[in-house]
Protein backbone atom coordinates (compact mmCIF):
# COMPACT_ATOMS: atom_id res chain seq x y z
CA UNK A 1 0.00 0.00 0.00
CA UNK A 2 1.02 3.37 -1.14
CA UNK A 3 1.80 6.12 1.67
CA UNK A 4 0.30 9.50 1.12
CA UNK A 5 3.64 11.33 -0.02
CA UNK A 6 4.33 8.99 -2.85
CA UNK A 7 0.32 9.32 -3.53
CA UNK A 8 0.82 13.20 -3.39
CA UNK A 9 4.07 12.60 -5.80
CA UNK A 10 1.75 10.84 -8.26
CA UNK A 11 -0.78 13.43 -8.36
CA UNK A 12 1.56 16.17 -8.82
CA UNK A 13 3.80 14.37 -11.42
CA UNK A 14 0.61 13.58 -13.13
CA UNK A 15 -0.44 17.29 -12.97
CA UNK A 16 2.78 18.75 -14.22
CA UNK A 17 2.17 15.93 -17.25
CA UNK A 18 -1.04 17.34 -17.91
CA UNK A 19 0.25 20.96 -17.39
CA UNK A 20 3.19 20.24 -20.20
CA UNK A 21 0.48 18.93 -23.01
CA UNK A 22 -1.50 22.01 -22.41
CA UNK A 23 1.38 24.36 -22.79
CA UNK A 24 2.08 22.62 -26.32
CA UNK A 25 -1.62 23.39 -27.66
CA UNK A 26 -1.86 27.00 -28.90
CA UNK A 27 -5.33 26.71 -28.57
CA UNK A 28 -5.87 26.86 -25.00
CA UNK A 29 -2.61 29.57 -24.60
CA UNK A 30 -4.36 32.21 -27.17
CA UNK A 31 -8.12 31.36 -25.06
CA UNK A 32 -6.38 31.64 -21.90
CA UNK A 33 -4.68 35.18 -23.12
CA UNK A 34 -8.08 36.09 -24.55
CA UNK A 35 -10.23 35.41 -21.44
CA UNK A 36 -7.27 37.43 -19.40
CA UNK A 37 -7.34 40.49 -21.79
CA UNK A 38 -11.31 40.42 -21.78
CA UNK A 39 -11.60 40.12 -17.82
CA UNK A 40 -9.08 42.89 -17.28
CA UNK A 41 -11.22 45.21 -20.13
CA UNK A 42 -14.31 43.85 -18.66
CA UNK A 43 -13.00 45.26 -15.17
CA UNK A 44 -11.45 48.61 -15.88
CA UNK A 45 -14.54 49.55 -18.16
CA UNK A 46 -17.06 48.64 -15.50
CA UNK A 47 -14.89 50.25 -12.84
CA UNK A 48 -14.64 53.80 -15.47
CA UNK A 49 -18.64 53.31 -16.11
CA UNK A 50 -19.21 52.75 -12.35
CA UNK A 51 -17.18 55.67 -11.28
CA UNK A 52 -18.94 57.94 -13.86
CA UNK A 53 -22.42 57.03 -13.09
CA UNK A 54 -21.98 57.18 -9.56
CA UNK A 55 -20.26 60.90 -9.58
CA UNK A 56 -23.46 61.53 -12.17
CA UNK A 57 -26.05 60.90 -9.62
CA UNK A 58 -24.02 62.64 -6.96
CA UNK A 59 -24.08 65.45 -9.12
CA UNK A 60 -27.60 65.60 -9.77
CA UNK A 61 -28.80 64.81 -6.43
CA UNK A 62 -26.76 67.57 -4.75
CA UNK A 63 -28.22 70.00 -7.51
CA UNK A 64 -31.58 68.56 -6.57
CA UNK A 65 -31.17 69.20 -2.83
CA UNK A 66 -30.06 72.43 -3.15
CA UNK A 67 -33.04 73.12 -5.67
CA UNK A 68 -35.07 72.28 -2.49
CA UNK A 69 -33.63 74.32 0.33
CA UNK A 70 -33.45 77.48 -2.06
CA UNK A 71 -37.17 77.57 -3.04
CA UNK A 72 -39.14 81.08 -2.16
CA UNK A 73 -41.71 81.21 0.30
CA UNK A 74 -44.45 78.84 -0.47
CA UNK A 75 -47.65 77.85 0.57
CA UNK A 76 -46.81 73.68 1.98
CA UNK A 77 -49.56 72.11 -0.74
CA UNK A 78 -47.73 74.11 -3.43
CA UNK A 79 -44.52 71.91 -2.15
CA UNK A 80 -46.14 69.14 -2.13
CA UNK A 81 -46.92 69.22 -5.58
CA UNK A 82 -43.40 71.06 -6.54
CA UNK A 83 -42.52 67.33 -6.04
CA UNK A 84 -38.24 66.36 -5.85
CA UNK A 85 -36.07 63.34 -7.03
CA UNK A 86 -33.99 60.86 -5.55
CA UNK A 87 -31.33 58.63 -6.58
CA UNK A 88 -30.11 55.25 -5.78
CA UNK A 89 -26.31 55.20 -4.27
CA UNK A 90 -24.74 52.19 -6.07
CA UNK A 91 -23.02 49.32 -3.94
CA UNK A 92 -19.28 48.89 -4.02
CA UNK A 93 -18.92 45.62 -5.63
CA UNK A 94 -22.63 46.95 -8.24
CA UNK A 95 -19.21 47.37 -11.33
CA UNK A 96 -18.55 43.52 -10.71
CA UNK A 97 -22.17 42.40 -11.11
CA UNK A 98 -24.41 45.07 -12.29
CA UNK A 99 -27.56 42.80 -11.64
CA UNK A 100 -30.93 43.80 -12.30
CA UNK A 101 -29.67 47.50 -11.65
CA UNK A 102 -29.45 48.17 -15.44
CA UNK A 103 -33.21 47.74 -16.01
CA UNK A 104 -34.94 48.67 -12.59
CA UNK A 105 -33.74 52.27 -12.72
CA UNK A 106 -31.67 54.73 -11.13
CA UNK A 107 -34.21 57.43 -9.45
CA UNK A 108 -37.71 58.40 -8.66
CA UNK A 109 -40.21 61.41 -8.47
CA UNK A 110 -41.41 61.60 -5.78
CA UNK A 111 -44.31 64.12 -5.05
CA UNK A 112 -47.43 63.97 -3.41
CA UNK A 113 -50.93 61.78 -3.84
CA UNK A 114 -49.02 59.38 -6.12
CA UNK A 115 -46.28 57.05 -5.60
CA UNK A 116 -43.98 56.51 -8.72
CA UNK A 117 -41.76 54.06 -10.23
CA UNK A 118 -38.34 54.26 -10.65
CA UNK A 119 -36.75 55.85 -13.80
CA UNK A 120 -33.92 56.29 -16.44
CA UNK A 121 -32.74 52.46 -16.22
CA UNK A 122 -29.57 52.66 -18.63
CA UNK A 123 -31.16 49.16 -20.69
CA UNK A 124 -33.63 51.52 -21.12
CA UNK A 125 -31.96 54.23 -22.92
CA UNK A 126 -28.98 52.20 -24.78
CA UNK A 127 -28.58 51.01 -27.74
CA UNK A 128 -29.63 47.44 -29.39
CA UNK A 129 -26.26 46.19 -29.14
CA UNK A 130 -25.77 47.60 -25.46
CA UNK A 131 -28.85 45.56 -24.25
CA UNK A 132 -27.72 42.43 -26.03
CA UNK A 133 -25.40 42.28 -22.89
CA UNK A 134 -22.86 44.51 -21.36
CA UNK A 135 -19.28 42.79 -20.64
CA UNK A 136 -18.80 42.82 -16.99
CA UNK A 137 -16.51 41.02 -14.28
CA UNK A 138 -19.24 38.66 -13.70
CA UNK A 139 -19.97 37.83 -17.13
CA UNK A 140 -16.84 37.12 -18.08
CA UNK A 141 -16.41 34.46 -14.78
CA UNK A 142 -19.81 32.76 -15.36
CA UNK A 143 -19.55 32.14 -18.99
CA UNK A 144 -16.39 33.03 -20.39
CA UNK A 145 -14.27 31.00 -17.84
CA UNK A 146 -16.31 28.02 -17.99
CA UNK A 147 -15.63 27.88 -21.99
CA UNK A 148 -11.95 27.89 -21.27
CA UNK A 149 -12.11 25.30 -18.72
CA UNK A 150 -13.88 23.05 -21.18
CA UNK A 151 -11.04 23.70 -23.96
CA UNK A 152 -8.40 23.10 -21.56
CA UNK A 153 -9.60 19.62 -19.92
CA UNK A 154 -12.04 17.52 -22.37
CA UNK A 155 -9.01 15.65 -23.63
CA UNK A 156 -7.40 15.36 -20.03
CA UNK A 157 -8.29 11.35 -19.39
CA UNK A 158 -9.84 10.40 -23.05
CA UNK A 159 -6.42 11.55 -24.53
CA UNK A 160 -4.87 9.40 -22.40
CA UNK A 161 -7.24 6.49 -23.38
CA UNK A 162 -6.66 7.11 -27.01
CA UNK A 163 -3.32 7.16 -26.94
CA UNK A 164 -2.74 4.26 -24.85
CA UNK A 165 -0.91 5.58 -21.82
CA UNK A 166 -4.01 5.47 -19.83
CA UNK A 167 -2.75 1.61 -19.05
CA UNK A 168 0.55 2.11 -18.82
CA UNK A 169 0.28 5.30 -15.92
CA UNK A 170 -1.95 2.54 -13.95
CA UNK A 171 0.42 -0.36 -14.57
CA UNK A 172 3.41 2.41 -13.25
CA UNK A 173 1.82 2.75 -9.75
CA UNK A 174 -0.66 5.31 -10.39
CA UNK A 175 -3.86 4.50 -9.32
CA UNK A 176 -7.00 5.79 -10.75
CA UNK A 177 -7.78 8.51 -7.65
CA UNK A 178 -4.42 10.03 -8.09
CA UNK A 179 -4.84 10.29 -12.06
CA UNK A 180 -7.85 11.98 -11.88
CA UNK A 181 -6.87 14.23 -8.81
CA UNK A 182 -4.07 15.40 -11.11
CA UNK A 183 -6.04 15.56 -13.80
CA UNK A 184 -8.46 17.98 -11.89
CA UNK A 185 -5.23 20.08 -10.47
CA UNK A 186 -4.17 20.87 -13.28
CA UNK A 187 -7.23 21.81 -15.15
CA UNK A 188 -8.09 24.12 -12.24
CA UNK A 189 -4.79 25.50 -12.67
CA UNK A 190 -5.34 26.79 -15.99
CA UNK A 191 -8.48 28.10 -14.66
CA UNK A 192 -6.80 30.02 -11.45
CA UNK A 193 -4.51 31.05 -13.61
CA UNK A 194 -6.90 33.11 -15.97
CA UNK A 195 -9.03 34.42 -12.56
CA UNK A 196 -6.20 35.45 -10.38
CA UNK A 197 -5.35 38.70 -12.61
CA UNK A 198 -9.09 39.22 -13.15
CA UNK A 199 -9.54 39.32 -9.44
CA UNK A 200 -6.27 41.34 -8.51
CA UNK A 201 -7.76 44.12 -10.76
CA UNK A 202 -11.26 43.25 -9.04
CA UNK A 203 -9.47 44.17 -5.65
CA UNK A 204 -7.77 46.81 -6.97
CA UNK A 205 -10.36 48.62 -8.46
CA UNK A 206 -12.94 48.06 -5.48
CA UNK A 207 -10.18 49.22 -2.68
CA UNK A 208 -12.05 52.56 -2.62
CA UNK A 209 -15.00 51.57 -2.10
CA UNK A 210 -14.42 48.83 0.54
CA UNK A 211 -14.40 51.30 3.64
CA UNK A 212 -15.55 48.54 5.90
CA UNK A 213 -15.31 45.08 7.34
CA UNK A 214 -18.55 44.53 5.86
CA UNK A 215 -17.59 45.09 2.81
CA UNK A 216 -14.46 43.35 2.77
CA UNK A 217 -16.50 40.57 3.30
CA UNK A 218 -18.77 40.78 0.74
CA UNK A 219 -15.56 40.89 -1.29
CA UNK A 220 -14.28 37.18 -0.07
CA UNK A 221 -17.50 35.81 -0.34
CA UNK A 222 -18.10 36.67 -3.82
CA UNK A 223 -14.66 35.49 -4.72
CA UNK A 224 -15.73 31.82 -2.84
CA UNK A 225 -19.22 31.84 -4.90
CA UNK A 226 -17.15 32.20 -8.17
CA UNK A 227 -14.45 29.62 -6.82
CA UNK A 228 -17.25 26.84 -6.26
CA UNK A 229 -18.55 27.56 -9.67
CA UNK A 230 -15.84 27.58 -11.49
CA UNK A 231 -14.69 24.41 -9.28
CA UNK A 232 -17.83 22.50 -10.74
CA UNK A 233 -16.73 23.37 -14.10
CA UNK A 234 -13.33 21.88 -13.70
CA UNK A 235 -15.22 18.70 -11.83
CA UNK A 236 -17.80 18.31 -14.42
CA UNK A 237 -14.83 18.39 -17.54
CA UNK A 238 -12.71 15.76 -16.01
CA UNK A 239 -15.54 13.64 -15.07
CA UNK A 240 -16.47 13.67 -19.06
CA UNK A 241 -13.35 13.14 -20.29
CA UNK A 242 -12.82 10.30 -18.09
CA UNK A 243 -16.16 8.78 -19.05
CA UNK A 244 -16.35 9.11 -22.51
CA UNK A 245 -14.22 7.10 -25.43
CA UNK A 246 -12.97 10.17 -27.40
CA UNK A 247 -12.07 13.26 -27.28
CA UNK A 248 -14.04 14.40 -29.41
CA UNK A 249 -17.14 13.29 -27.89
CA UNK A 250 -16.03 14.40 -24.84
CA UNK A 251 -15.61 18.43 -26.36
CA UNK A 252 -18.41 17.93 -28.37
CA UNK A 253 -20.59 16.92 -25.25
CA UNK A 254 -19.22 19.50 -22.81
CA UNK A 255 -20.16 22.45 -25.30
CA UNK A 256 -23.90 21.05 -25.65
CA UNK A 257 -23.64 20.80 -21.50
CA UNK A 258 -22.40 24.49 -21.21
CA UNK A 259 -25.30 25.84 -23.96
CA UNK A 260 -27.73 24.04 -21.85
CA UNK A 261 -26.43 25.55 -18.66
CA UNK A 262 -25.32 29.15 -19.29
CA UNK A 263 -27.46 30.27 -22.38
CA UNK A 264 -31.07 27.85 -22.97
CA UNK A 265 -31.91 26.66 -19.61
CA UNK A 266 -31.73 30.70 -18.06
CA UNK A 267 -33.86 32.07 -21.18
CA UNK A 268 -36.67 28.67 -20.96
CA UNK A 269 -36.52 29.59 -16.84
CA UNK A 270 -37.29 33.73 -17.35
CA UNK A 271 -40.55 32.61 -20.05
CA UNK A 272 -41.79 29.73 -17.71
CA UNK A 273 -41.85 32.47 -14.91
CA UNK A 274 -43.51 34.97 -16.75
CA UNK A 275 -46.03 32.55 -17.89
CA UNK A 276 -46.72 31.09 -14.84
CA UNK A 277 -46.61 33.98 -12.58
CA UNK A 278 -47.56 37.06 -14.75
CA UNK A 279 -47.49 40.74 -14.00
CA UNK A 280 -49.93 43.39 -15.12
CA UNK A 281 -48.59 46.02 -17.26
CA UNK A 282 -48.34 49.49 -16.26
CA UNK A 283 -51.21 50.36 -17.98
CA UNK A 284 -53.10 47.43 -16.29
CA UNK A 285 -51.68 48.71 -12.80
CA UNK A 286 -52.82 51.93 -13.03
CA UNK A 287 -56.38 51.06 -13.76
CA UNK A 288 -56.48 48.84 -10.75
CA UNK A 289 -54.87 51.90 -8.47
CA UNK A 290 -56.98 54.04 -10.00
CA UNK A 291 -60.51 51.84 -9.21
CA UNK A 292 -59.15 51.14 -5.84
CA UNK A 293 -58.64 55.06 -5.42
CA UNK A 294 -62.12 55.82 -6.44
CA UNK A 295 -63.57 52.86 -3.61
CA UNK A 296 -61.70 54.61 -0.49
CA UNK A 297 -62.89 58.02 -0.80
CA UNK A 298 -62.12 61.24 -2.48
CA UNK A 299 -61.40 64.46 -0.34
CA UNK A 300 -62.40 66.85 -3.66
CA UNK A 301 -66.05 65.49 -3.82
CA UNK A 302 -68.43 67.04 -1.32
CA UNK A 303 -70.39 64.24 -0.75
CA UNK A 304 -67.45 61.28 0.01
CA UNK A 305 -69.09 59.35 3.44
CA UNK A 306 -65.60 58.97 4.50
CA UNK A 307 -64.53 62.75 4.89
CA UNK A 308 -67.92 63.79 5.69
CA UNK A 309 -67.30 61.27 8.83
CA UNK A 310 -63.87 63.02 8.89
CA UNK A 311 -65.72 66.40 9.03
CA UNK A 312 -68.51 65.90 12.00
CA UNK A 313 -65.35 63.97 14.12
CA UNK A 314 -63.65 67.55 14.02
CA UNK A 315 -66.16 69.43 14.18
CA UNK A 316 -67.39 67.91 16.93
CA UNK A 317 -64.11 67.98 18.41
CA UNK A 318 -63.47 71.02 18.33
CA UNK A 319 -67.05 72.06 19.37
CA UNK A 320 -67.93 74.17 16.21
CA UNK A 321 -70.06 74.64 13.59
CA UNK A 322 -68.56 75.13 10.35
CA UNK A 323 -64.44 74.11 9.07
CA UNK A 324 -64.06 78.03 8.88
CA UNK A 325 -64.03 77.79 12.45
CA UNK A 326 -61.61 74.63 13.15
CA UNK A 327 -58.58 75.80 14.97
CA UNK A 328 -56.49 73.85 12.60
CA UNK A 329 -56.40 74.41 8.98
CA UNK A 330 -59.49 71.89 7.54
CA UNK A 331 -57.83 71.83 3.81
CA UNK A 332 -54.17 70.58 5.32
CA UNK A 333 -56.62 68.09 7.24
CA UNK A 334 -58.14 66.98 4.03
CA UNK A 335 -54.31 66.33 2.32
CA UNK A 336 -53.21 64.31 5.47
CA UNK A 337 -56.00 62.32 5.71
CA UNK A 338 -55.93 62.46 1.52
CA UNK A 339 -52.66 61.42 1.43
CA UNK A 340 -52.06 58.23 4.13
CA UNK A 341 -55.64 57.00 2.44
CA UNK A 342 -53.96 57.31 -0.77
CA UNK A 343 -50.36 56.23 0.36
CA UNK A 344 -51.88 52.98 1.61
CA UNK A 345 -53.47 51.79 -1.82
CA UNK A 346 -50.31 52.30 -4.04
CA UNK A 347 -48.43 50.90 -0.96
CA UNK A 348 -50.94 47.73 -1.31
CA UNK A 349 -50.82 47.56 -4.95
CA UNK A 350 -46.85 48.02 -4.69
CA UNK A 351 -46.84 44.52 -2.57
CA UNK A 352 -48.99 42.60 -4.39
CA UNK A 353 -46.04 43.24 -7.27
CA UNK A 354 -43.28 42.56 -5.25
CA UNK A 355 -45.13 39.36 -4.63
CA UNK A 356 -45.25 38.55 -8.21
CA UNK A 357 -41.51 39.42 -8.56
CA UNK A 358 -40.68 37.43 -6.00
CA UNK A 359 -42.91 33.93 -7.42
CA UNK A 360 -40.85 34.60 -10.64
CA UNK A 361 -37.71 34.46 -8.93
CA UNK A 362 -38.46 31.42 -6.78
CA UNK A 363 -38.99 29.88 -10.17
CA UNK A 364 -35.46 30.88 -11.43
CA UNK A 365 -34.17 30.05 -8.09
CA UNK A 366 -35.39 26.45 -8.53
CA UNK A 367 -33.98 26.42 -12.11
CA UNK A 368 -30.12 26.55 -10.79
CA UNK A 369 -31.01 22.89 -10.08
CA UNK A 370 -31.22 22.82 -13.82
CA UNK A 371 -28.51 25.60 -14.47
CA UNK A 372 -25.80 26.31 -11.76
CA UNK A 373 -25.11 29.58 -14.10
CA UNK A 374 -28.27 31.07 -12.81
CA UNK A 375 -27.63 29.41 -9.43
CA UNK A 376 -24.23 31.30 -9.49
CA UNK A 377 -25.71 34.83 -10.83
CA UNK A 378 -28.36 34.58 -8.20
CA UNK A 379 -26.31 34.36 -5.40
CA UNK A 380 -23.74 36.96 -7.16
CA UNK A 381 -26.02 39.45 -7.63
CA UNK A 382 -27.17 39.56 -3.59
CA UNK A 383 -23.81 39.71 -2.56
CA UNK A 384 -22.63 42.58 -4.72
CA UNK A 385 -25.76 44.40 -3.89
CA UNK A 386 -27.70 44.34 -7.04
CA UNK A 387 -29.89 42.27 -6.54
CA UNK A 388 -34.05 42.38 -6.77
CA UNK A 389 -33.94 42.82 -2.67
CA UNK A 390 -31.84 45.79 -3.62
CA UNK A 391 -34.30 47.76 -5.81
CA UNK A 392 -37.03 46.77 -3.69
CA UNK A 393 -35.15 48.31 -0.57
CA UNK A 394 -34.83 51.55 -2.77
CA UNK A 395 -37.99 51.98 -3.55
CA UNK A 396 -39.53 51.01 0.02
CA UNK A 397 -36.97 53.49 1.32
CA UNK A 398 -37.97 56.18 -1.12
CA UNK A 399 -41.44 55.86 -0.27
CA UNK A 400 -41.10 55.79 3.40
CA UNK A 401 -39.13 59.07 2.83
CA UNK A 402 -41.85 60.61 0.24
CA UNK A 403 -44.70 59.86 2.70
CA UNK A 404 -42.73 61.59 5.94
CA UNK A 405 -41.73 64.79 3.86
CA UNK A 406 -45.18 65.08 2.65
CA UNK A 407 -46.95 64.37 5.69
CA UNK A 408 -44.68 67.20 7.36
CA UNK A 409 -45.76 69.76 4.67
CA UNK A 410 -49.49 68.85 5.55
CA UNK A 411 -48.89 69.44 9.57
CA UNK A 412 -47.23 72.49 8.67
CA UNK A 413 -50.04 73.55 6.12
CA UNK A 414 -52.85 72.41 9.40
CA UNK A 415 -50.43 74.22 12.07
CA UNK A 416 -49.01 77.38 10.03
CA UNK A 417 -51.93 78.38 7.46
CA UNK A 418 -54.91 80.17 8.49
CA UNK A 419 -57.82 79.04 7.54
CA UNK A 420 -59.17 82.23 6.12
CA UNK A 421 -57.60 83.75 2.76
CA UNK A 422 -55.21 80.27 2.89
CA UNK A 423 -54.25 80.12 -0.71
CA UNK A 424 -52.74 83.47 -0.25
CA UNK A 425 -50.83 82.99 2.22
CA UNK A 426 -46.65 81.52 2.47
CA UNK A 427 -44.24 79.82 4.91
CA UNK A 428 -40.94 81.17 5.43
CA UNK A 429 -37.81 79.50 2.91
CA UNK A 430 -36.07 78.54 6.65
CA UNK A 431 -38.45 75.72 6.87
CA UNK A 432 -37.40 73.96 3.87
CA UNK A 433 -33.91 73.26 5.06
CA UNK A 434 -35.15 71.43 8.13
CA UNK A 435 -36.70 68.48 6.14
CA UNK A 436 -34.35 65.46 6.15
CA UNK A 437 -31.89 64.20 3.13
CA UNK A 438 -32.55 61.40 1.47
CA UNK A 439 -29.99 58.04 2.17
CA UNK A 440 -30.39 54.53 1.12
CA UNK A 441 -29.17 51.34 3.24
CA UNK A 442 -28.30 48.36 1.24
CA UNK A 443 -29.98 44.91 2.26
CA UNK A 444 -27.22 43.41 4.66
CA UNK A 445 -25.02 40.29 3.46
CA UNK A 446 -26.31 37.99 6.18
CA UNK A 447 -30.01 38.85 4.50
CA UNK A 448 -28.91 38.46 0.80
CA UNK A 449 -27.64 34.88 1.71
CA UNK A 450 -30.81 33.33 3.87
CA UNK A 451 -33.04 34.88 1.24
CA UNK A 452 -31.63 32.16 -1.28
CA UNK A 453 -31.14 28.84 0.16
CA UNK A 454 -32.54 26.74 -3.08
CA UNK A 455 -29.58 29.03 -4.79
CA UNK A 456 -27.02 27.83 -2.21
CA UNK A 457 -28.25 24.14 -2.11
CA UNK A 458 -28.20 24.39 -6.00
CA UNK A 459 -24.41 25.64 -6.10
CA UNK A 460 -23.78 22.56 -3.44
CA UNK A 461 -25.16 20.40 -5.42
CA UNK A 462 -23.01 21.35 -8.77
CA UNK A 463 -19.88 20.22 -6.80
CA UNK A 464 -21.62 17.18 -5.16
CA UNK A 465 -22.46 15.52 -8.23
CA UNK A 466 -19.05 15.31 -10.21
CA UNK A 467 -17.35 14.50 -6.93
CA UNK A 468 -19.75 11.55 -6.79
CA UNK A 469 -19.27 10.94 -10.71
CA UNK A 470 -15.64 10.88 -9.95
CA UNK A 471 -15.73 8.14 -7.74
CA UNK A 472 -17.53 5.85 -10.40
CA UNK A 473 -15.24 6.86 -12.91
CA UNK A 474 -12.19 6.04 -10.88
CA UNK A 475 -13.81 2.59 -10.81
CA UNK A 476 -13.72 2.25 -14.64
CA UNK A 477 -10.45 3.25 -14.45
CA UNK A 478 -9.45 0.69 -11.92
CA UNK A 479 -10.81 -1.55 -14.15
CA UNK A 480 -8.79 -0.96 -17.28
CA UNK A 481 -5.64 -1.31 -15.23
CA UNK A 482 -7.12 -4.43 -14.01
CA UNK A 483 -7.23 -5.88 -17.55
CA UNK A 484 -3.76 -4.34 -18.39
CA UNK A 485 -1.87 -5.87 -15.66
CA UNK A 486 -3.40 -9.22 -16.59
Amino acid sequence: MRNSPEGLRNTLLIARRQLGAIRQDGTVLFLLGLVIALGLVAVVGARHHATGATEQRDRYQAMVDRQWVEQPERHPHRVIHYGFLVFREQAPLEFVDPGVSDYAGTSIYLEGHRQNTANFGEARHSTGMTRFGRLTPASVLALLLPLLVVVAGFAAVSAEREGGTLGVLLTQGATPAQILAGKVLATGAVGALATLPVALAVGVMAGPGLDSPASVTRLGVLAGIYGIYLAGWVLVTVLVSAVRTSSRSALAQLLALWVVICVATPRVAASVAGALYPLPSRAELTAQVEQALNEVGDSHRPDDPFFNALREEYLERYQVGAVEDLPVNWRGVLSRESEALTSRVFEDHRQELVKGHLRQNGVMAWSGFLSPYLAARDLSMGIAGSGPEAMEAFLAQAEAHRYTIIQRLNELHIREIQNENDRAQRLSREHWGQFPVFATEPPPLGGALADRPVSLAALGLWIGLPLTGLGLARRRLALIGTERSS
